[in-house]
């Protein structure tokens, strides 16, 4: 990663391009004066651009180039090898031309000519320059790395920075014992406390840091502050990003092509489905990302020869996977399953064998003939995706799933563990075109009736509905489509390939009600997705969704991405069919699988939400109600 200095503070003119420009352009501004005058350089071969001091009296306008050209590795970058760009005021022009390549170490001479064709003779150079920066850019608890830390560096001369670790847990006490302080690049720093052969320090008793940057002159001190942060009366607070990666060829992380549909947290494990092979499914850290190799879900008891899409957590923590069914030859490959719906839940753990606690065949009582017969059709498509709401095991539950092939959201009540008759629900009427697909999901937000539930349409016509208790078919709110940090369809109700929504869940937190859901754009075949966020209130609206707006992991919040660290065009920010480093991203996507779901803290102040998209990416934040 190459360094962007910046050093606006020595440059003379800080009239700035509003727009893209070539190398060697020059650009003409209305004005008069040298002090309209700006020059930049570059090196060959590398975009960076470095501005340049000018000396109208000593007659030099020099370009400051970094000493070391890389954040890492000792490189200077070749001062024989650079090309010019300036901005002038209208009229003003340089001869002999400043275009081409230059040798700045020795000095290239020309003239600065006005509009009235008066010469101001100029030498123009580069030098290096070292960095002032004293930046500390990173704080971590090896022992707790999602703790909250937020660095502010001193606000003037003779003032501290400091460095603030929130204290949102009491194991932030034992975690101070082991910190990785990284600092800008080419600076160094002291710390009482830090051993140079662990490169840990020992933050416990609050010691201080000094940084020298490169320049070996500029210093900063930054002192050590933990505090219990403020709690916002109602919504989301500080948010940042807790991971994201690619699985790519070389390194799939536990993801398998075509595998990977739909996730489930358990505890502090994040788990995926595979589809191909229950005995598969890969675990994770829920809040670094780490994959967990050695740590297998009991499938004792599974059949072997079904297709398990659907996972999901209940309330109470366990982990439920059902059977995938289907009788449309359309559909999946042209492969026409067991009829016989089984669902699963590990009661005991996920270390222990799972409970059958469902076993119906779509063609008997139990399913009533939903959603067969539903407008006189009697195929089906189901088990792509299940939530769930209440426990399972305990009091009323219903687990929520949807029919592809004939839209219809179903919904399969349990009381104290057990089930009765499922229940076909459609309550879309007037709200916009109906279209079911592959990850469109049913988010089950009671656990008994009346119900009330959120669906996707998982495609092309992007729709989100909210559905309130009750019984009326027509009590269905559908969400208009967010007006910013959101990838706009020209026509909402018209399926545009190149614009999809997929997948929802929806969590009550701090006063609010956040709903999340996946938004992707197709560019040249290549599908990119982004994480969106939004308060849609205990009574949402139509215009909910995008009045709400917490965050989007591309674009950030209303204050852009410095608002919510690790927003962007970045592994973090988005999926993509292209690697954003090297290698090759693992799959297609071929299954137009992505989920989204949340996941609540112990101790209550934040939630977790993660995006799936299938072969293709994980990625995760963290919303707090941390007023910080």
């Amino acid at each position: 990663m190459k360094i962007k200095y910046l050093f606006a503070g020595l440059v003379v003119s800080t009239v700035m391009l509003s727009s893209c420009t070539q190398v060697d352009e020059i650009n003409r501004l209305e004005g008069i004066g040298t002090a309209q005058l700006s020059v930049k350089g570059f090196i060959v071969g590398n975009t960076d651009e470095y501005p340049a001091i000018i000396d109208p009296e000593a007659g030099t306008i020099t370009v400051q180039v970094p000493y070391y050209i890389s954040d890492t590795d000792p490189i200077m970058g070749d001062l024989t090898q650079m090309k010019l760009e300036a901005t002038t005021p209208v009229g003003y022009s340089f001869n002999p031309s400043i275009s081409g390549i230059h040798d700045l170490a020795a000095g290239y001479r020309t003239n600065l000519l006005d509009d009235k064709g008066h010469a101001t003779s100029y030498t123009i150079l580069a030098e290096y320059v070292k960095s002032s920066s004293t930046d500390i850019a990173s704080v971590v608890l090896t022992e707790m790395e999602r703790a909250t830390i937020i660095i502010k560096a001193p606000a003037a001369e003779g003032e501290h920075g400091t460095v603030s670790i929130y204290k949102t847990s009491s194991a932030i006490d034992g975690a101070l014992h082991s910190a990785i302080i990284n600092v800008a690049p080419w600076a160094t720093f002291e710390c009482s406390a830090y051993d140079p052969e662990t490169g840990i320090a020992d933050l416990s008793d609050y010691p201080q840091i000094t940084v020298t940057a490169q320049d070996g002159v500029t210093k900063a001190v930054y002192d050590i502050v933990v505090d219990y942060p403020a709690i916002k009366d109602y919504g989301a607070g500080y948010t940042a990003a807790l991971f994201g990666f690619q699985p790519l060829t070389s390194d799939p992380r536990g993801f398998e092509v075509g595998a990977n549909t739909t996730m489930a947290v358990v505890g502090d494990y994040l788990i995926l489905s595979n589809r191909l092979d229950v005995s598969k499914m890969p675990v994770y850290d829920r809040f670094t990302g780490k994959y967990l190799e050695d740590v297998k879900v009991n499938v004792t008891g599974l059949p072997t020869d079904r297709s398990f899409a659907a996972i999901c957590t209940d309330d109470a923590g366990h982990l439920i996977a059902a059977t995938y069914v289907n009788s449309n030859v359309n559909y999946n490959g042209g492969v026409i399953t067991d009829p016989n719906v089984r669902i699963f839940a590990w009661v005991n753990g996920i270390e222990n064998a799972p409970k059958p606690i469902l076993w119906a065949d779509m063609n008997g009582s139990y399913f009533q003939g939903a959603p067969r017969g539903v407008n006189g059709q009697n195929n089906y498509d189901m088990f792509n995706t299940i939530s769930c709401k209440g426990d399972i095991t305990s009091g009323n539950a219903a687990i929520g799933t949807i029919s592809r092939a004939h839209p219809r959201c179903v919904i399969l009540p349990f009381v104290n563990g057990t089930y009765s008759k499922a229940y076909v629900e459609w309550a879309g009427n007037g709200a916009g075109a109906a279209s079911m697909w592959c990850s469109t999901k049913c988010r089950m937000l009671t656990s008994e009736a009346p119900w009330s539930y959120v669906w996707d349409q998982g495609m092309a016509r992007m729709g989100i509905f909210y559905i309130p208790a009750g019984t009326a078919n027509n009590r269905c709110v559908f969400f208009e489509q967010p007006e910013s940090h959101w990838w706009v369809s020209p026509a909402p109700l018209t399926p545009n390939w190149s614009y999809v929504t997929r997948s929802n869940d929806v969590i009550e937190f701090n006063g609010t009600q956040l709903l999340a859901t996946t938004n992707g754009y197709s560019s040249n075949g290549n599908w990119t997705y982004r994480l969106y966020v939004a308060d849609i209130t205990m009574s949402p609206n139509s215009k909910s969704l995008g009045t709400g707006l917490v965050f989007d992991s591309r674009d950030g919040n209303a204050k852009g991405n410095e608002g919510v660290p690790g927003t962007g065009v970045t592994v973090t920010g988005m999926s993509s069919g292209y690697s954003f480093t090297t290698g090759t991203v693992l799959g297609k996507n071929a299954t137009e699988m992505n989920d989204v779901i949340f996941a609540r803290s112990e101790d209550g102040t934040a939630v977790q939400v993660y995006m799936l998209v299938s072969d293709q990416a994980l990625i995760a934040y963290e919303i707090t109600c941390f007023d910080i």
